[in-house]
């Protein structure tokens, strides 16, 4: 086993450097611990250093970050260090650059030297970060199950990555972002987290992070947006690849937040780039943000739904009459009444099925009493022959 202490020797780009093993591998999973232990190949100069075909004076910057793990970023260019530390795996640095700008000008922080140990509650971190408090619930109930993105992400990590993503929110952002005493700090604080298999986005007060998770090397940084003058209120990701023919063909993962009544859509590539979809209005705050397959869906409890198809590239809102629940399954959307009604929306169909430019909403179901419609599950059952589908419904009323 190599000896921490041995000395390693690198040409960067024509410039010689010197270093311990013990600096470039104190932090897990880069590229640095790569070549040391041989998983990628290396090319030696004459005199037998390792050859980096990257900027040397930026890996100066990294190396001396590395040496002393503080970093002044007020006199570099971000842009291009936050790029090469991405090169090089460095994920603390990355996370250190993405956030310099929501810090006192001229911060130095102090990163920790070794890796914080958690315990199996970790997990449970993932869903309240860093001691935030909960969010305030929402006018809508949320449906009685989960089908969504939340288990969709449950089932697509284990509890040991699940432990990571929550090391990397709290141990890599903690020490960059809290204030003395503890605690996190507006506006650097986690407000939302949304995940669609292994996709996951974090929603702060003025931009989002997606991350991605690999199976070999667990959760990394894959987008982070631009700042976002207004609040963001939700949050809504969708890791599929949307159907041919769609405005977002080249994008593998859309991404979507409201603020206020206002709706942002992104489609995010392979290669982190992002593309906007466009902005639209629902004409009321957004209580609810969420995915119909590649449909995204904005709903307001008093009456207001507004639908985005990937088809058309069309945005539809409109009044359905004040909303107590909903719930979906598949392409459906169904949405219980105050009025005691419940009315269904099939996605997959709009927007072929539209009268007049409006919604096709279909009315299912009336509470005789007009009773309102308090909790609604539905559930899509396979039927036994090979000709279509069976939907059972169960609603709830007051």
């Amino acid at each position: 086993m190599a000896s921490l202490s041995e000395i390693i020797n690198l040409n960067v780009g024509g410039v010689r450097f010197s270093t311990s093993r013990q600096t470039l591998t104190w932090i897990q999973d880069t590229f640095f611990t790569a070549l040391l232990s041989g998983r990628i190949s290396s090319m030696r100069d004459e005199t037998g250093a390792i050859f980096i075909d990257r900027d040397p004076k930026l890996f100066r910057v990294i190396l001396n970050y590395l040496r002393t793990r503080d970093i002044d970023l007020s006199a570099l260019e971000l842009d291009a260090l936050r790029h090469e530390a991405e090169f090089y795996g460095l994920q603390p640095l990355v996370r250190r650059v993405l956030f310099h700008g929501l810090l006192p000008p001229g911060s130095i922080v102090r990163l920790p030297e070794t890796p914080r140990s958690h315990s199996r509650q970790s997990s449970a971190d993932l869903r309240f970060v860093a001691g935030l408090a909960p969010r305030p619930p929402a006018a809508l109930p949320r449906p009685g199950h989960s089908r969504g993105g939340s288990l969709d992400l449950r089932h697509a990590h284990s509890r040991s990555s699940s432990a990571d993503l929550s090391r990397l929110l709290r141990a890599d952002l903690g020490p960059l972002l809290a204030p003395p005493g503890g605690g996190w700090a507006e506006p650097a604080g986690v407000r939302l987290i949304r995940g669609h298999h292994n996709w996951l986005v974090a929603a702060y007060a003025h931009h989002v992070s997606c991350y991605r998770m690999k199976d070999s090397t667990g959760w990394h940084l894959f987008y982070t947006s631009p700042h976002i003058p207004a609040t963001i209120d939700r949050v809504a990701i969708n890791a599929k690849v949307v159907p041919n023919g769609s405005v977002a063909d080249t994008s593998t993962k859309m991404l979507g937040i409201s603020c206020g009544g206002t709706v942002h859509l992104w489609g995010i590539s392979e290669d982190g780039s992002k593309s906007d979809v466009g902005q639209f209005n629902l004409g009321v705050p957004v209580e609810h943000l969420f995915f119909i397959g590649p449909q995204l869906v904005g709903l307001s409890s008093v009456g207001r739904i507004g639908v985005w198809h990937a088809m058309t590239h069309h945005w539809q809102a409109q009044e359905v009459g004040h909303i107590s629940s909903f719930d979906r399954a598949g392409s459906f959307l169904l949405l219980g009444g105050t009025n005691g009604s419940i009315y269904y929306i099939d996605m997959q169909k709009f927007p072929l099925r539209m009268k007049d430019n409006d919604l096709l909403v279909t009315e299912l179901y009336h509470d005789a009493s007009d009773d309102p419609i308090t909790a609604i599950s539905v559930y899509l059952t396979p039927k036994t022959s090979k000709s279509g589908w069976a939907e059972s419904c169960g609603a709830g009323r007051r």
